[in-house]
């Protein structure tokens, strides 16, 4: 009895120290010389199956060492998180009926001094059979706008729905929260604080029914602004209804480039995914015979390399319809202060007993909605594309109920000028005094927003239009001009504005004045050595195929003398010592107006030119051509003055001031054997096989291993001005145009919008190139420079 006595008294001794917060530390390992740390814990003792809770704790070592700390709990489930010194995070499992739990924090110093103590929390199981579905972690930069959104179904009425922050204050808090017969969605959101490093943050959210309370956490980490981290969020879950639209709209944040998004089914499908490349994707969802679920996944990659998937789960609801409703929206995209109009299409009209309207976002104000349709005008704001949602809710008189779903995109003012443009021919049309032009171009409407086109021509100072017109049919625009007085030859800008709702975007169509039906071509630039005599080849083209034009050439420079040689060409005796020579072109045209073209030919000290062989300087008295090994090629003794000087190939020629033209090298033979002709004005090497020459006729004749082919393709046309050869073949300018053919004299390019200024070979680019009389810009073609 004695035994029995004493071991009760122990059992009462024992329990009157295990309740509460005033346990009192148990030393298990003393130490005389040592002493052991000392405990307190406080918090709520009042908690309730599955919540989480946090616990305050305060370790203090007589000694000033480190500790190590073990939390435990006599109920299996109960986990911790975030454990320091300062408290600790817990939580709490489900539990069915009421019970008190024991959680205990043991401390051990470097002295193997070790001291627990306990805590008891009462856990009252939830009363609601209330379904919460909330993600557990959500990441956000420091400085966004942190937004969570949790799903619920309960059985029992909703009586509140809150968010609440641990060891978290913000000043901008919003909730908002819908729900209908206990279903519904409740979205938190608040600016994320300014951190230096990461934070980690706690976010109930609390769910009162009539049943009693449900929550349920989430984990809001916070990130520096600059950590460089690529974070996508996703809900938990979406749903919609089968044979609908639904709407997916991630939150990205990153400070670098997204380079791409990628949507996908992870298993089943559950609907067409429309944007599948785009940040925000539209589900047409399928016809199901059930409920169904299925994970969708987003990837998200940066120019860096930075890549994250996360994924979602999609519910599609099979539903019993009340006859057929259906959604039709009048844009897929809407600029702003267009209209959007949202039609409903229904079996039952009468049947209808109420009807609900929602749009996802809060920037439409200016809305109009009826049972059968909504009309919204789409206002200003800053978001490129933003995706928006409307839902539509029926009830008709038997109680049932149709939800329905239709998306549309409303775009800034700049994502709408970036959609509108215009093209047009590469020839442009050419406007002459007192005719009408009527011409073509072809309106860009990418998503389909164009509203109207008009013709601006306010500011045209070129001409004096009496006629502007211009008429649109879908795409197709149609522009008529005429104008009473052309005052320069230029390119015409037309401003042309295309209306989107209220953002106007400025395009220009370009139109070719001519003051006058002639056109005059003094040549091309060339260059030879100074003090050369030279030869210029004018050319007339005149629309009214007047037969009498008389062309003129003249300069401003004392020390050229102009000899005439026929109606267009004419023989330069140079005494100049300027480096730019410049003769005029002028003829006067069937009303009396004088035309004028100029051409400027180029003198120089030296010729430098490399070939395949040979590196080659020509002056007028000196040849230097040296091969790779420095061996110098014997162009034979200098007896008249040197002109001009070319190579290519093994070879190198020479033209005299007198008009002969020597080769030499290693051939080919026929470039070496030069045709006996006198009288040679300008030499070209086509290619490494081939030589051309012009001579004081204006005809040119060419040898060399393809010189049939060359002079076939030649001798129909009277007015080539100059040629350069091609990858592929040869470039004329001819008749004042760059003409282009392949080596079976097959067209390959020809740019008939102006007269040519130069061509050349650059060496850098490895192209041939030309610049037009209207231009700065070097033209280079890729169709002459392919390769081989």
């Amino acid at each position: 009895m004695r035994n029995i006595i004493f071991l009760f008294s122990f059992i009462l001794l024992s329990a009157c120290g295990s309740g509460g917060s005033d346990n009192k530390p148990t030393p298990e390992q003393p130490s005389s010389d040592n002493k052991s740390p000392t405990i307190s814990i406080s918090g709520e003792q009042q908690a309730v199956s599955a919540q989480a809770i946090r616990l305050s704790t305060q370790i203090d070592d007589p000694e000033g060492e480190s500790v190590t700390m073990e939390w435990s709990s006599n109920l299996a489930g109960v986990t911790f998180q975030d454990a320091s010194e300062a408290g600790v995070l817990i939580q709490l499992p489900n539990i069915t009926e009421s019970q008190q739990i024991v959680v205990t924090l043991k401390v051990t110093d470097s002295a193997k001094n070790t001291v627990s103590k306990s805590f008891i929390i009462s856990v009252e199981p939830s009363q609601t059979n209330a379904e919460i579905e909330l993600k557990e972690h959500y990441e956000f930069l420091s400085g966004s706008i942190v937004k969570v959104t949790a799903k619920f179904m309960a059985q029992e009425k909703v009586e509140q729905v809150d968010w609440q922050l641990t060891n978290l204050t913000v000043d901008d808090m919003n909730i908002s929260s819908n729900s209908v017969s206990g279903s519904g969605e409740s979205t938190v959101s608040f600016t994320a604080p300014d951190v230096s490093e990461s934070q980690s943050y706690l976010l109930d959210f609390i769910l009162d029914t009539t049943a009693g309370r449900a929550e349920k956490q989430t984990t809001i980490k916070i990130l520096p602004k600059n950590s460089g981290e690529l974070i996508v969020n996703l809900d938990a879950s979406y749903q919609g209804n089968e044979n609908d639209q639904m709407l997916i709209k991630p939150d990205v944040q990153t400070s670098e480039v997204v380079e791409s998004y990628q949507w996908q089914w992870l298993d089943d499908s559950l609907g067409e995914l429309v944007g599948q490349s785009s940040k925000d994707v539209i589900i047409k969802t399928a016809d199901v015979s059930d409920d169904q679920t299925a994970t969708l996944v987003l990837t998200v990659k940066t120019r860096s390399g930075k890549e994250k998937s996360v994924q979602t789960e999609i519910k599609v609801k099979n539903v019993v319809q009340s006859g057929n409703v259906s959604l039709s929206v009048n844009r897929t995209y809407a600029a702003p202060g267009q209209e959007v109009v949202v039609k409903v299409q229904l079996d039952n009209p009468d049947d209808i007993k109420s009807f609900e309207w929602q749009v996802s976002d809060e920037v439409y104000t200016d809305i109009t909605e009826s049972a059968s349709q909504l009309n919204l005008v789409m206002p200003t704001q800053s978001t490129s594309l933003l995706s928006t949602l409307v839902n539509y809710k029926v009830t008709f008189k038997n109680d049932v109920s149709v939800e329905k779903q239709a998306v549309f995109t409303l775009m800034s003012e700049s994502a709408t000028k970036a959609t509108l443009d215009i093209t047009q021919a590469d020839e442009l049309p050419q406007l002459y005094k007192n005719e009408k032009l009527t011409f073509n171009a072809q309106a860009i409407d990418k998503a389909g927003v164009l509203d109207s086109v008009t013709l601006d021509i306010s500011s045209i100072s070129f001409a004096d239009l009496n006629i502007a017109t211009l008429t649109r049919d879908g795409l197709d625009l149609t522009f008529t001009l005429q104008a009473e007085n052309i005052l320069v030859n230029a390119e015409l800008m037309l401003k042309v504005v295309m209306n989107a709702g209220t953002v106007s975007a400025i395009e220009y169509v370009k139109v070719k004045l001519n003051r006058s039906n002639l056109k005059l071509f003094a040549g091309s630039e060339k260059t030879f050595l100074s003090g050369s005599d030279f030869y210029v080849f004018g050319h007339a083209q005149d629309r009214l195929n007047s037969q009498n034009i008389e062309m003129n050439w003249s300069s401003n420079n004392d020390d050229l003398s102009i000899e005439s040689l026929s109606a267009n060409a004419a023989k330069i005796t140079n005494n100049a010592t300027a480096s730019y020579l410049i003769l005029t072109l002028s003829a006067l045209d069937d009303e009396g107006t004088r035309v004028q073209s100029d051409v400027v030919t180029k003198m120089t000290s030296r010729i430098y030119e490399s070939g395949d062989t040979y590196n080659c300087y020509f002056r007028t008295d000196e040849v230097s051509c040296r091969d790779k090994r420095s061996n110098k090629l014997d162009t034979g003794e200098i007896t008249d003055t040197i002109k001009k000087g070319v190579t290519d190939g093994e070879y190198a020629c020479l033209l005299t001031n007198t008009g002969i033209v020597s080769c030499h090298g290693n051939g080919p033979a026929s470039v070496l054997e030069v045709p006996e002709r006198a009288n040679a004005v300008n030499i070209v090497a086509v290619n490494n096989t081939n030589m051309c020459a012009q001579y004081t006729s204006g005809e040119w004749q060419c040898w060399g291993e393809s010189q049939s082919t060359l002079n076939t393709l030649l001798a129909d046309k009277p007015q080539v001005d100059n040629l350069i050869g091609t990858n592929n073949g040869v470039c004329l300018v001819n008749q004042g145009y760059f003409d282009c053919y392949d080596e079976q004299n097959k067209p390959i390019f020809k740019d008939t919008s102006s007269f040519v200024k130069s061509i050349e070979y650059v060496t850098l680019l490895k192209k041939v190139c030309y610049i037009r009389q209207d231009s700065s810009l070097r033209q280079c073609p890729d169709d002459i420079n392919a390769a081989q």
